[in-house]
């Protein structure tokens, strides 16, 4: 119960601070039930409240950085509420991924952010593997999802919130394959690659950063991706 008045606060806070400017897209393409990998690029402070609050799933669970977990308080108990967990950041933390997999395995939705950390430049940074290795280890199917203006809405150093347009697109899912088509074994970072990419072809061209290069990116890990059947 409280994990859904949180996301309900979550969404009445943003529809006011950000009436009219703020654009949801995509919902209809995301599976209501089953196992789903939720994979944003991240620019905001806002971004880990709003992803989960307009995800049409109320089971949905999210990996946050350890820090937020370190001492009793309010952070912790608000991150806990918000059904998120702690992984240890720039490591295989095996807690969190055993917990990621329980999660999957169970039929939920587990938010993951590929690249491990806000990117306050608002382009697309260097991936974690770690996405990349859920998808494979899983394979759950991915849901793309492309945040832009999250990073205006709320600066780093800011508490209250700035009226700038925002937009949040749900892609369509897609399962990450184990080979190429030539039969090699693709690899977590590889398979990171095809999540980004699929982003990446989400946003605007000044927001791709390291996957600026479309069709390179395409030639490489385009593909690794087999998308589920449109309803």
């Amino acid at each position: 119960m409280i994990y859904a008045f949180l996301r309900w606060l979550a969404r009445r806070i943003a529809g006011t601070v950000l009436a009219g400017i703020l654009s949801i897209e995509g919902r209809e393409k995301v599976p209501r039930t089953g196992a789903l990998l939720v994979c944003p690029n991240h620019i905001g402070t806002v971004d880990p409240p709003l992803v989960p609050a307009y995800l049409p799933r109320g089971d949905s669970w999210s990996m946050a950085k350890s820090e937020y977990f370190a001492n009793p308080g309010f952070t912790r108990w608000i991150f806990t509420a918000y059904q998120a967990f702690p992984v240890v950041r720039h490591t295989a933390d095996r807690a969190a991924l055993r917990r990621a997999f329980a999660l999957l395995n169970d039929g939920h939705a587990l938010v993951v952010y590929p690249e491990g950390t806000r990117v306050e430049a608002g382009v697309l940074a260097e991936p974690e593997p770690g996405a990349g290795f859920l998808a494979l280890r899983s394979q759950a199917p991915v849901l793309p999802v492309a945040i832009t203006g999250t990073q205006y809405a709320l600066p780093k150093g800011r508490i209250i919130p700035t009226r700038h347009p925002v937009r949040i697109a749900f892609g369509r899912p897609f399962r990450v394959r184990q080979q190429h088509p030539d039969g090699r074994r693709v690899r977590p970072a590889e398979a990171t690659d095809a999540i980004m990419l699929t982003i990446a072809e989400m946003l605007p061209p000044q927001q791709r950063g390291r996957y600026a290069d479309l069709e390179a990116v395409r030639a490489r890990v385009g593909a690794l991706r087999e998308y589920e059947p449109e309803s």
